[in-house]
Protein backbone atom coordinates (compact mmCIF):
# COMPACT_ATOMS: atom_id res chain seq x y z
CA UNK A 1 0.00 0.00 0.00
CA UNK A 2 3.05 2.61 1.06
CA UNK A 3 4.23 1.20 -2.15
CA UNK A 4 1.64 2.40 -4.32
CA UNK A 5 0.84 5.39 -2.61
CA UNK A 6 4.65 6.28 -3.44
CA UNK A 7 4.08 5.60 -7.03
CA UNK A 8 1.09 7.55 -6.95
CA UNK A 9 2.84 10.94 -5.71
CA UNK A 10 1.72 10.81 -2.58
CA UNK A 11 -2.26 11.26 -3.69
CA UNK A 12 -4.46 8.89 -1.67
CA UNK A 13 -7.49 8.95 -3.86
CA UNK A 14 -5.14 7.61 -7.15
CA UNK A 15 -3.23 5.31 -4.58
CA UNK A 16 -6.67 3.31 -3.60
CA UNK A 17 -7.56 3.04 -7.51
CA UNK A 18 -3.77 1.78 -8.54
CA UNK A 19 -4.43 -0.49 -5.58
CA UNK A 20 -7.91 -1.73 -6.68
CA UNK A 21 -6.60 -2.52 -10.41
CA UNK A 22 -3.07 -4.37 -8.58
CA UNK A 23 -5.12 -6.51 -6.62
CA UNK A 24 -9.10 -7.00 -7.61
CA UNK A 25 -9.34 -10.37 -5.52
CA UNK A 26 -9.04 -8.88 -1.91
CA UNK A 27 -10.64 -5.97 0.42
CA UNK A 28 -9.61 -2.47 -0.80
CA UNK A 29 -7.90 0.04 1.19
CA UNK A 30 -10.47 3.51 1.08
CA UNK A 31 -8.36 7.28 0.43
CA UNK A 32 -9.16 7.59 4.22
CA UNK A 33 -7.47 4.27 5.17
CA UNK A 34 -4.43 5.04 3.41
CA UNK A 35 -4.15 8.41 4.70
CA UNK A 36 -4.61 7.22 8.62
CA UNK A 37 -1.61 4.40 7.68
CA UNK A 38 0.45 7.07 6.31
CA UNK A 39 -0.39 9.41 9.30
CA UNK A 40 0.20 6.81 11.76
CA UNK A 41 3.66 5.90 10.57
CA UNK A 42 4.75 9.63 9.99
CA UNK A 43 3.43 10.45 14.17
CA UNK A 44 4.73 6.85 15.46
CA UNK A 45 7.58 5.82 12.93
CA UNK A 46 5.34 2.10 12.66
CA UNK A 47 2.27 1.28 10.57
CA UNK A 48 0.77 -1.12 12.96
CA UNK A 49 -1.88 -0.19 15.05
CA UNK A 50 -2.35 -1.44 18.56
CA UNK A 51 -2.96 -5.17 19.76
CA UNK A 52 -6.83 -6.53 20.24
CA UNK A 53 -7.69 -7.34 23.10
CA UNK A 54 -9.94 -10.35 22.84
CA UNK A 55 -12.60 -11.84 25.09
CA UNK A 56 -12.33 -15.24 25.53
CA UNK A 57 -14.59 -17.51 23.17
CA UNK A 58 -16.92 -18.92 25.77
CA UNK A 59 -18.35 -17.11 29.42
CA UNK A 60 -17.99 -19.19 32.12
CA UNK A 61 -21.69 -19.92 32.48
CA UNK A 62 -21.57 -21.82 29.60
CA UNK A 63 -18.59 -23.62 29.90
CA UNK A 64 -20.40 -25.02 33.03
CA UNK A 65 -23.76 -25.53 31.82
CA UNK A 66 -21.80 -28.05 28.67
CA UNK A 67 -19.51 -29.88 31.39
CA UNK A 68 -22.71 -30.53 33.22
CA UNK A 69 -24.90 -30.85 30.96
CA UNK A 70 -27.31 -27.84 32.30
CA UNK A 71 -29.11 -25.36 30.91
CA UNK A 72 -27.24 -22.36 30.77
CA UNK A 73 -30.58 -21.02 32.97
CA UNK A 74 -30.25 -23.87 35.47
CA UNK A 75 -26.59 -22.36 35.93
CA UNK A 76 -27.78 -18.94 36.38
CA UNK A 77 -30.36 -20.06 38.85
CA UNK A 78 -27.73 -22.15 40.93
CA UNK A 79 -24.83 -19.52 40.82
CA UNK A 80 -27.87 -16.84 41.90
CA UNK A 81 -28.87 -18.78 44.58
CA UNK A 82 -25.61 -19.61 46.47
CA UNK A 83 -24.29 -15.97 46.01
CA UNK A 84 -21.92 -16.62 43.64
CA UNK A 85 -21.00 -14.31 40.45
CA UNK A 86 -20.07 -15.39 36.88
CA UNK A 87 -17.91 -12.10 36.76
CA UNK A 88 -17.22 -10.73 33.53
CA UNK A 89 -13.98 -10.10 31.29
CA UNK A 90 -12.75 -6.92 31.56
CA UNK A 91 -10.20 -5.86 29.25
CA UNK A 92 -7.83 -3.73 30.35
CA UNK A 93 -5.39 -1.90 27.57
CA UNK A 94 -2.79 -1.08 29.83
CA UNK A 95 -1.81 0.81 33.09
CA UNK A 96 0.02 4.31 32.26
CA UNK A 97 2.50 6.61 34.49
CA UNK A 98 -0.12 8.71 35.25
CA UNK A 99 -2.75 6.58 36.38
CA UNK A 100 -0.52 5.66 39.47
CA UNK A 101 -1.39 8.09 41.58
CA UNK A 102 -5.13 8.02 40.90
CA UNK A 103 -4.81 4.65 42.15
CA UNK A 104 -3.06 5.04 45.02
CA UNK A 105 -5.61 7.46 46.27
CA UNK A 106 -7.94 5.27 46.13
CA UNK A 107 -6.27 2.87 47.75
CA UNK A 108 -6.04 4.70 50.32
CA UNK A 109 -9.24 5.90 50.16
CA UNK A 110 -10.58 2.60 50.70
CA UNK A 111 -7.45 1.35 53.44
CA UNK A 112 -8.51 4.60 55.56
CA UNK A 113 -12.53 3.85 55.22
CA UNK A 114 -12.06 0.10 56.44
CA UNK A 115 -10.36 1.77 59.69
CA UNK A 116 -12.64 3.81 60.88
CA UNK A 117 -15.59 1.68 59.24
CA UNK A 118 -14.73 -2.11 58.73
CA UNK A 119 -17.99 -3.55 57.34
CA UNK A 120 -17.11 -0.32 54.30
CA UNK A 121 -16.54 -3.41 51.70
CA UNK A 122 -19.54 -5.88 52.52
CA UNK A 123 -22.73 -5.70 50.72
Amino acid sequence: MLLIYGECESKAKSAAMLYRERFPEGPHPTRQTILKVIKRLREKGFVTSRPRVRRPRKSSTKMISENCGLAKSHVWTILNESGAHPYRFTPVQGLLPRDAERHYTRCNFVMNNLDDHPTFLQI
